[in-house]
């Protein structure tokens, strides 16, 4: 499958059942044995846990090249589309875009806060087009940081995803999203909506049922399968 296939099947799998289920890889081995896995139909990447696997920290703190190196390896490794996390864009968001397509990311994760704060909802929609226009292939995951900013409710959330849906994002993400509050926004937001799976979030069907397109863990896994690691290893040192 080439790479405007594979972008144009992962746009596609937000529109129809079942709920696309988006495990997170952090670097080549763990991109693989995801890929593996019956069921699976495409990757996420994490931009903490590639940055963590790189020796850097999230928050844009790792080079940009080396977090396109990473993610573009991890797309290299596997048939299936993968969608890369790449925060705010590293300083030039249409760059970078451009760029993880170039590495052969067919999406991205494109959230509207950085270090200063909660990005302005028009300048963060006017970059969204820029992106769509630079790169009209590429499937857009616009995170929505209202509730790990802790900036607004329910109801800025849902403006701000409608208003990026509009500018040209194919799905909203409203990441750390209340369990509580899944079923009102998958209903109030115009588009498909992308979970993160935190505890208490409900199982995939029960999502699917609610209305949510997508779910994903973001670092969950990674930080899953080092704390079994570490468990294993301190068993054994014990």
């Amino acid at each position: 499958m080439d790479q405007s296939a594979k972008a144009d099947t992962l746009r596609q799998l937000h529109f129809k059942p079942p709920i696309l289920v988006l495990p997170n890889a952090w670097d080549v081995a763990s991109a693989k044995l995801l890929a593996a896995l019956p069921g699976c139909r495409a990757l996420a990447t994490t931009s903490a846990a590639v940055a963590r696997s790189l020796g850097w920290e999230d928050g844009e703190e790792a080079p940009v090249e080396e977090m396109l190196r990473a993610n573009g390896r991890i797309a290299a490794a596997v048939d299936l589309p993968v969608t890369g996390d790449l925060e705010h864009g590293y300083g030039d968001p249409v760059g970078t875009a451009r760029r993880a397509w170039g590495a052969g990311l067919v999406g991205i994760n494109f959230e509207d806060s950085t270090d200063d704060g909660h990005v302005p909802l028009e300048e963060q929609v006017a970059m969204i087009r820029a992106i769509r226009e630079a790169v009209p292939e590429l499937v857009i995951n616009a995170r929505v940081d209202t509730f790990i900013r802790e900036t607004g409710g329910i109801d800025e959330a849902v403006e701000r995803a409608n208003a990026y849906l509009g500018a040209g994002a194919d799905c909203s993400y409203p990441i750390a999203c209340p369990v509580s509050a899944v079923a009102d926004i998958a209903r109030r937001i115009d588009g498909p909506v992308n979970v993160l799976v935190i505890p208490g979030m409900p199982e995939p069907d029960e999502l699917q049922n609610l209305g949510v397109a997508r779910m994903t863990w973001g670092s969950g896994l990674a930080s899953v399968a080092y704390a079994e690691a570490a468990r294993v290893a301190a068993a054994a040192l014990a």
